[in-house]
């Protein structure tokens, strides 16, 4: 993967990664409310020495170095046990010295208590009498007689106070966490579909697949049922189709297939071809085209008539090719139904379709024809020998990767693998804004490599 490829990735799933990081703040929010709350109160005493001899400098040294062993009596059962007594706490020894600390900070005769409970008064309660009985209990340790006594008398200069918010759970670091470990989690979520997703959506998912470059993107079109809709010279669809035909102009040397065949590579790309728009625009533009309808189950392009008389019954020898061509639209076009499926049955007419396509490529400009390799009277694989054209149809997002290389091996192995992709179903703002031409060469030759992009909507 590249740095569109990731980019791609998470453009393409950001609503994904955005649940994630939801689901990382809601369960850090879960666990903060569930969090027993912790209120943390100070104290702070004043250390002061007084000496029978010795100068202030020397007091001044004394205390600095007797004060930085007083932290450690904070937990002694002399300091904690009258502290139990006198506030009549429900704690032990134990859990009263889990909850005491203390410390000196460096270079001062300062005292820091520090009590936490579960109640604020109580925690404020708790650091005041530490301190006053760490007070008296330093008072003791150090009280002396004679010529040189030493006095240290502890002052409790900043009583505790009770808190005004908890110390745990700290909310707002727990939500940052657990919004970045979701982000995280969304970003790898959303790299790992990226790589197991085989959906084709752009032209380098083609080319990585079977190594041809897509030479139309039509978008996606939503048309009334049984209505179906012409579209004007300047709308985006004709535009689109118009890319088409001219990079089918460049891959015949200005002139259009004889016989152009659309394969379909999965179910979904079935009937997202707007054949009846595409053979109206090359009807206006002063061709003879001809739509071939040879998949039965294929909505018609043109609308089916009453009689339903068609290919089939022109391949079983029923009908001759005039008395089932039919006209539609201003250019005019031609069309010819697919017929009764009934009449197809049991019968292989891949000979007998070599005659009718002959004619039809005498009488035509192009003959226009979308069949999969199941379709009846005539399939995919009957078709491409006398293709002068080949596409296969992709619909974007929803056909797979291992569905187009199937499609290709299949027409290849018949003889004739195609010379490109069509992808239907482009939203417009995912369509590029460039046509890809192809130099009339290596259209010819099959390889469709793009060699520079050029807009044709100006």
């Amino acid at each position: 993967m590249d740095l569109r490829d990731y980019g791609r990735a998470f453009v393409s799933r950001w609503v994904i990664m955005l649940v994630f990081t939801l689901a990382g703040i809601a369960g850090a929010l879960a666990v903060s409310s569930a969090m027993p709350r912790v209120y943390e109160a100070h104290a702070t005493l004043f250390v002061k020495v007084e000496t029978g001899s010795g100068s202030a400098y020397e007091r001044s040294q004394f205390s600095l170095q007797r004060v930085k062993s007083y932290p450690s009596l904070v937990k002694s059962p002399e300091v904690l046990g009258p502290v139990i007594r006198e506030l009549d706490l429900e704690l032990s020894l134990r859990e009263l010295r889990d909850t005491i600390a203390a410390d000196n900070p460096p270079e001062t005769v300062f005292l820091n208590v520090a009590a936490q409970s579960a109640e604020p008064q109580t925690a404020s309660n708790i650091a005041n009498a530490v301190a006053e009985h760490l007070g008296r209990h330093i008072q003791r340790l150090e009280a002396t007689s004679g010529v040189s006594r030493v006095t240290v008398d502890p002052e409790l200069t900043v009583p505790a106070s009770p808190p005004a918010g908890p110390i745990s759970p700290r909310t707002a670091l727990n939500v940052a966490v657990g919004a970045l470990t979701g982000l995280c989690a969304g970003l790898l979520f959303a790299i790992a579909a990226f790589r197991l997703d085989s959906r084709l959506r752009t032209s380098r998912d083609v080319q990585s697949a079977v190594g041809l470059a897509v030479v139309g993107q039509l978008p996606r079109y939503r048309g009334r049922a049984g209505k179906p809709r012409e579209w004007a010279s300047n709308s985006k669809h004709w535009l689109a189709h118009r890319e088409l035909l001219t990079n089918l102009l460049l891959a015949g040397h200005a002139a259009l297939p004889a016989l152009l065949l659309l394969v379909p590579a999965s179910p979904a790309a079935s009937a997202t071809f707007q054949r009846r728009n595409f053979a109206l625009m090359v009807a206006h533009l002063g061709k003879d085209i001809c739509v071939l309808e040879t998949d039965s189950k294929l909505p018609p392009a043109f609308g089916q008539e009453p009689d339903g008389a068609g290919l089939a019954e022109v391949l079983n020898g029923k009908l001759d090719l005039p008395a089932v061509l039919r006209t539609a639209g201003a250019g005019p076009a031609g069309y010819i139904l697919a017929g009764k499926p009934e009449e197809a049955k049991g019968r292989s007419l891949a000979d007998q379709a070599v005659p009718v396509l002959d004619e039809l490529k005498v009488r035509f400009d192009m003959t226009l024809a979308e069949s999969a390799v199941t379709s009846t009277p005539l399939n995919a694989l009957q078709l491409v020998s006398s293709a002068d054209h080949t596409l296969v149809i992709c619909r974007y997002g929803k056909t797979r990767r291992d569905d187009l290389r199937r499609t290709f091996a299949e027409l290849a192995a018949a003889g004739s693998p195609p010379q490109g992709v069509v992808m239907t179903g482009v939203p417009l703002r995912r369509r590029p804004s460039a046509v890809p031409l192809l130099h009339r060469a290596e259209a010819a030759a099959g390889r469709h490599a793009r060699v520079r992009a050029a807009d044709v909507n100006v």
